[in-house]
């Protein structure tokens, strides 16, 4: 019987390191590459089970009966080989003439085993069973297991040079690889030993050290990684939600957008009516071109490229019509900013300014009194001043001789010439090593290359980059903003202005921003683990911690550890004849009672009116004492009415998983109950 026994271990072990996947399938494993494996898994179960029952019937010595059973098997093993073959490349993502040859191979060699089988009932062309019930492999059977091992050996040696070929930063990649590879050798190997000795549960024992070795090596990093992306999907939603609410309670029509591809990344519900939508949800991820006609369109993305030019917001005012055609004037107030993510977006704010009573047209007026009073040379200077101010320094560089001059300016805006040179694009690369910090000296050097750098400003107009300069030993923020002169494009004009302050107020900011987060995570998560009607920790809480303690279990020797499983009695009855609030208040007093009892030990409420004890240290050293307290309660609650709970406790012993504790537990509050409740009924 030790054949049948080695299928039967193999049953257990495939349903116990991949339960999750047969039985308590979720959705981490809702992919078509884990669907396709989980076939493959029941295809190596059904194999168990024929395998099984081969063993027994060859152990009875019943002819006809393991003629048939061995009829099913080799039918059985046909699509085991059909499914690995498919399941392995679409796990691997693998494409190719090469793979899909194997995987034609695999449905052919499954196909030939099929039918020989079916010709085998009539003709003996792959094995026989004689009148002692002894088992005969054919040649033909040698044959398609040698098919069988090529196809494994092939499989292995392409996920190995797969394997070799991968890039070194692509670890899921060739972890992937690596297992297949593994898999296909081992089972390989089983079967070139099953040639001669065809007796041997080999196949069997090769399915069980494949399988385990995938659940081993993939299949919990798979989960590990689902549930890192789901915490990363929770701070984007919760971040989201934040905004939406600072944008609707604004009075304005408020938008964010990127300003490159025109995309709207959030809005409030005033301007979702505007656009036309229900709700703002459905203007997210929609462009200008989506949302308006073709020249306001046009006009959003010539205002979104000037305030990408400007340090400072932008305001202007239009005309437009309101949904029923009337006009209406809005002044709209525009400016940039980067988000958490490092994108630089544009958030506008529009208000409704038809009321205000006749708007003066100060552009017009503004320019007619400059001429009226001013000369050409002093309009000038004022202008030059303008823009000079708030620019630590100056540089004014002709691009068809690259010669330069570089000026400062002083407080009041005033500039004065510092020093003149040649070669300016040299000069920058030469001086690179004095003037820029380390950190930033490679961006610095690539972004003055004459070529980029002129490339950028004809695509944006202007260039701005943010670095670091030497001061008094310390780094040093300071911005440089590019662009050329509107009235001769061979002037360039750079201008390099002190942002320290500005940049440390950003950052700090962002550590604000990010402390936030994570206190509010925290919380949520806190919360999460909490039931709460009692107050303890939930389901969700235990599982955790089961985890963590099937872990211990698995890494040192033997944890002493206790579980207790409690049940309130009379539930239903308290909620049929006094209602649902005194229900509750029932759970809540059986619970005060078993936290009472239990002060040293971690208590969950994991079902309705069950709850979970894990008792270690002191109270796993007086578990025995605690027990007792339980008995005397339920003796008096008997006697004079009171809350009775059944409970049920396992202590581990060496060699058990968490699992085991708890179902011992679970027993023993069952028998625990039966007899509270014939105490009851005696008395």
């Amino acid at each position: 019987m030790y054949y049948a026994a080695i299928d039967l271990i193999a049953i257990l072990v495939l349903i116990i390191e991949n339960r999750n996947i047969i039985i308590d399938y979720n959705k981490s494993f809702e992919v078509s590459t884990w669907k396709m494996y989980r076939r493959f898994l029941f295809a190596v179960l059904i194999y168990y089970v024929v395998d099984l029952f081969w063993g027994i019937v060859e152990y009875y010595k019943q002819p006809l009966l393991l003629f048939a059973i061995t009829t099913v098997y080799f039918v059985v093993m046909a699509s085991g080989v059909m499914l690995w073959t498919a399941s392995v490349f679409y796990y691997l993502h693998a494409k190719g003439r090469f793979v899909q040859l194997l995987k034609l191979t695999g449905r052919i060699v499954a196909s030939v085993i099929t039918l020989a089988t079916l010709v085998n009932i009539f003709t003996p062309i792959l094995f026989t069973v004689d009148a002692a019930c002894v088992y005969k492999a054919l040649p033909l059977r040698s044959i398609l297991l040698a098919l069988q091992i090529a196809i494994l050996v092939f499989v292995s040696i392409y996920c190995f040079v797969a394997y070799s070929k991968a890039s070194g930063h692509d670890v899921d990649r060739q972890l992937r690889y690596r297992t297949v590879c593994l898999f296909g050798f081992i089972m390989a190997l089983c079967l070139t030993v099953q040639l001669w000795f065809p007796y041997l549960p080999l196949y069997a024992i090769a399915y069980m050290f494949g399988t385990c070795l995938v659940k081993s090596y993939v299949i919990d990093d798979e989960k590990e990684n689902f549930r890192n992306e789901l915490k990363e999907n929770q701070k984007v939603v919760e971040l989201k939600n934040t905004i939406s609410s600072l944008l609707d309670n604004m009075p304005a029509m408020t938008f964010t957008k990127e300003p490159e591809t025109s995309m709207y990344l959030a809005c409030n519900q005033a301007f979702a009516e505007y656009a036309g939508k229900k709700s703002p949800e459905e203007v997210i991820g929609l462009t200008d071109a989506d949302l308006f006609d073709e020249e306001i369109a046009k006009r959003h993305a010539q205002d979104d490229r000037l305030v990408m030019s400007m340090d400072e917001p932008y305001s202007f005012i239009e005309d437009i019509c309101d949904a029923d055609g009337n006009k209406r004037q809005r002044q709209t107030t525009k400016f940039k900013y980067i988000d958490i993510f490092g994108r630089i977006c544009v958030l506008g704010m529009a208000i409704d300014t038809t009321e205000i009573a006749q708007v003066r047209r100060e552009v017009a007026s503004t320019k007619e009194e400059y001429e009226k009073a001013k000369a050409d040379a002093v309009i000038f200077n004022h202008i030059a001043q303008a823009l000079s101010y708030g620019y630590d320094e100056l540089f004014y560089v002709r691009l068809d001789t690259e010669d330069y001059i570089n000026y400062w300016t002083d407080d009041h805006g005033n500039f004065f010439e510092k020093r003149r040179g040649s070669n300016f694009f040299d000069s920058c690369q030469v001086e690179v090593n004095t003037l820029v910090c380390e950190e930033d000296r490679e961006m610095f050097s690539k972004a003055m290359v004459r070529e980029t750098l002129l490339e950028q400003i004809n695509m944006k107009r202007s260039f701005e980059m943010t670095y670091r300069v030497p001061k008094e030993g310390e780094p040093f923020f300071v911005r440089m903003r590019a662009t050329r002169a509107l009235d001769d494009d061979n002037v360039l004009i750079i201008g390099v202005n002190d942002v320290d302050e500005e940049m440390k107020a950003v950052r700090a900011q962002e550590l604000l921003r990010e402390a936030d987060l994570s206190r509010r995570l925290f919380a949520a998560q806190q919360q999460a683990n909490i039931d709460s009607m009692t107050g303890v920790r939930n389901k969700r809480a235990y599982l955790e911690a089961e985890a963590r303690l099937e872990y211990a279990v698995k890494e040192t020797e033997n944890p002493r550890f206790a579980i207790s499983i409690i049940d309130i009695n009379d539930l239903k009855y308290v909620n049929d004849k006094l209602g649902h609030q005194a229900g509750d208040q029932y759970i809540r007093e059986a619970c005060r009672i078993v936290c009472t009892t239990f002060k040293r030990s971690s208590v969950f409420r994991v079902g309705g009116d069950e709850f979970c004890v894990i008792s270690q240290g002191d109270d796993y050293e007086n578990i025995n004492e605690l027990i007792k307290k339980i008995e005397d309660h339920n003796a008096e609650a008997l006697l004079n009415g009171g809350v009775v709970i059944a409970c049920g406790t396992a202590l581990n012993e060496k060699g058990e998983s968490v699992t085991d504790v708890y179902k011992r537990a679970d027993q023993a509050m069952y028998d625990n109950k039966v007899r509270l409740k014939k105490g009851r009924e005696v008395r």
